[in-house]
């Protein structure tokens, strides 16, 4: 390397390393509501506390959507009790899902669902509207107060979306409420009742947060909405969702400490700079030869690509249960029109498979009938679950 090359990239080093020592730490606002993290409006305190609100009971969390979640269970953890929450600023939950969750609070669950915003198939369906107040751009001291109880949160206004509040119906049970700024009562919790179950709302999330945990004086209030759900095992639906094995990589713990990261950044412009300036063709080119081309290859390559492109992922999925009971009609020549205990008695005896095996495929079958499908992971478990069966047919 020239005497010349060495000043370049050793100033380039240098310059580095005095951004990184003299970079302002500036805190991040941004309500994310990531239940990992540790910023002002996220909700790690809040997840962490779940164990003290109920002890000695599972805390799951969703990485999924809840439709996805649910279509896998077995029927003991199906209708096994649950406390089902979500604390986001906006609750993003499509229509297959929410058709679950419906069930799952009708069988006497609770769902407690902090948000600014929900959808308007949810509102429609239990009968609830939102409305909003102006948004204020500096901070603002509000306080949030439960309903017969002697109770109140004073806490700082961070979100820079205005304020959210449930319109008064007799569809809605009042448990908590705002003051606007002319003095006026608004309901920020409520409790509605669906069958044997209850959807708890609540359109203040930011009390849930880091901030706004650490920064009040008593728990009183989070202790007291919280009561409101019984005493079994949580669901915890995350507002970003990112499988936890993803982050299990080699550059995980690295990249987590900001010393670290920062180090093995130099050390990459340092290998960057050393090639750029010391790399040299030492052989000869070497010419390119084209393989023969597989037209078969081609060809199905031409037909995934159009299935992949119109995404019709519900339309393969029935056409696959419906090349599966055509299967079974040829082979085991039995009939399909009654999917049922005897139906599935038969194929375990004639196919030699595992009762069970069969009673879980035809359970999944039934449900994936009845519902239509936007994403290809439900395509890629009934595919699993059918070359399971093909494989040793």
């Amino acid at each position: 390397m020239s005497k010349k090359n060495i000043i370049i990239a050793s100033s380039i080093a240098v310059l580095a390393i005095l951004l990184f020592v003299n970079r302002t730490k500036k805190v991040d606002w941004t309500p994310t509501y990531d239940e990992t993290k540790t910023k002002p409006l996220d909700t790690k305190v809040f997840f962490d506390q779940l164990s003290h609100w109920f002890p000695s009971q599972e805390i799951n969390t969703l990485y999924t959507t809840y439709y996805e979640y649910s279509v896998d269970l077995e029927d003991s953890l199906y209708y096994a009790k649950r406390n089902y929450i979500s604390v986001s600023d906006n609750y993003a939950i499509d229509k297959p899902s929410f058709e679950e969750l419906l069930y799952y609070v009708e069988q006497g669950n609770q769902a407690f669902i902090a948000a600014h915003t929900f959808p308007k198939f949810m509102q429609d369906t239990l009968g609830f509207e939102t409305d909003y107040n102006p948004v204020y751009l500096k901070e603002k001291a509000k306080a949030s107060y439960l309903e017969h109880l002697d109770d109140s949160l004073v806490y700082t206004l961070k979100n820079p979306y205005g304020e959210a509040f449930i319109k008064d119906t007799v569809s809605v049970d009042r448990l908590g409420y705002t003051f606007n700024e002319f003095c006026e009562e608004q309901s920020n919790f409520v409790r509605i009742p669906y069958k044997e179950g209850f959807f708890y709302l609540h359109t203040t999330p930011e009390l849930f947060t880091n901030y706004q945990l650490l920064e009040t004086k008593s728990s009183f209030y989070h202790d007291n909405v919280i009561s409101f759900l019984p005493e079994h095992p949580v669901l915890f639906e995350k507002n970003i969702k990112i499988d936890p094995n993803l982050l299990k990589g080699p550059l995980s713990f690295i990249l987590s400490k900001p010393a670290l990261k920062w180090s093995y950044y130099l050390a990459l412009m340092g290998m960057f700079f050393f090639m750029l300036f010391n790399a040299k063709r030492r052989q000869r080119v070497i010419p390119i030869i084209e393989p023969l081309k597989n037209t078969t290859t081609e060809f199905v390559h031409t037909l995934s690509t159009l299935h992949l492109e119109s995404e019709d992922y519900n339309g393969m999925i029935q056409k696959n249960i419906i090349y599966f009971l055509e299967f079974v009609r040829r082979r085991y020549h039995l009939p399909t029109d009654k999917l049922n205990d005897d139906f599935i008695k038969k194929l375990a005896q004639r196919s030699g498979k595992p009762q069970e095996q069969i009673e879980q495929l035809i359970s999944k079958i039934l449900k994936m009938r009845s519902h239509k499908f936007s994403t290809p992971d439900p395509l890629k478990q009934l595919n699993k679950a059918l070359e399971d069966f093909y494989t040793t047919t």
